[in-house]
């Protein structure tokens, strides 16, 4: 039976998806299938998809789903069968150990689910190891930027945590990734494990300027992520320890950034629980 079931929902990125379902393929862990969740997918992405021959990945084609197509990610986690699950984008990119880390975390026991940290790389070059205030220490405002800041990529979890919490919330329009996180960590089920396994490419920064390059940044990064010394170096340069002021401040602007853009939704999503009694 296979070991991890890994879930990449998918739309519209033709030109980035292929360096996606690479590094997912490249895992020093090779014991999983990859699905791919079409959610209402172009013509240009599925035939991007299937032009990767590999016997682990496979692709589901949906009509689009509401918001994030949160019910054909479901569609497609109920019929798997592996023991664990993890998911990735459709722009970003695993380091290969992501999901030996996470086994390694998870198989110890007492935990369901974990969560590591990503790093950024910013419109137009700009790799950044420290990204947003995963390690501000202020008590509970802290624990709720880190708990709250988590994307889909950075979690892998046990298969039978479905039967305990559920799974991912069909009713909502977006944030479903945190709050099924939000579900996993109010039943202790939950670990935050600070390492950088995953590099994200935010879609507000890059999707309307990726025509301005001749080829994706995933293309530079995938081909980093590849060397050793590279993932050390980064890796360093994230680890919890002293920040510089002029990477304090950039995390506090990062702050002010996703307060502006994601506050009113996550307000609205707030109020959308509380109507539903969550």
């Amino acid at each position: 039976m296979t070991l991890v079931d890994v879930i990449l929902p998918t739309r519209g990125r033709a030109h980035t998806i292929g360096y996606s379902i690479r590094s997912v393929l490249d895992q020093t862990m090779p014991d999983f299938r990859l699905e791919i969740v079409g959610d209402g997918c172009d013509e240009a992405t599925e035939t991007r998809v299937r032009s990767i021959s590999d016997p682990r990945l496979g692709f589901s084609r949906f009509p689009k789903g509401m918001g994030f197509g949160y019910a054909n990610r479901n569609a497609v986690l109920r019929r798997g069968t592996a023991p664990f699950v993890a998911y990735m984008t459709d722009d970003d990119l695993l380091f290969p150990d992501h999901l030996e880390k996470a086994l390694a975390v998870l198989s110890k026991g007492g935990a369901g689910l974990v969560a590591f940290r990503a790093a950024q790389v910013r419109y137009p070059d700009a790799l950044d190891p420290c990204f947003f205030a995963f390690d501000w220490k202020l008590g509970a405002a802290s624990r709720f930027l880190r708990n709250w800041f988590i994307g889909s990529g950075n979690l892998v979890h046990r298969r039978d945590l479905f039967d305990r919490l559920g799974y991912w919330n069909e009713t909502l329009f977006r944030f479903g990734d945190r709050e099924f996180f939000q579900r996993a960590r109010s039943a202790g089920e939950a670990v935050f494990v600070d390492e950088t396994t995953l590099l994200r490419f935010f879609a507000a920064q890059w999707d309307a300027r990726y025509a301005e390059f001749p080829a994706p940044p995933q293309e530079k990064y995938a081909a980093l992520l590849r060397d050793p010394e590279w993932r050390r170096s980064l890796r360093e340069k994230a680890a919890p320890g002293r920040r510089s002021p002029s990477v304090r401040a950039g995390q506090a602007r990062d702050f002010l950034r996703f307060a502006m853009r994601s506050g009113p939704r996550f307000f609205r999503y707030a109020a959308h629980r509380a109507i539903r009694g969550a």
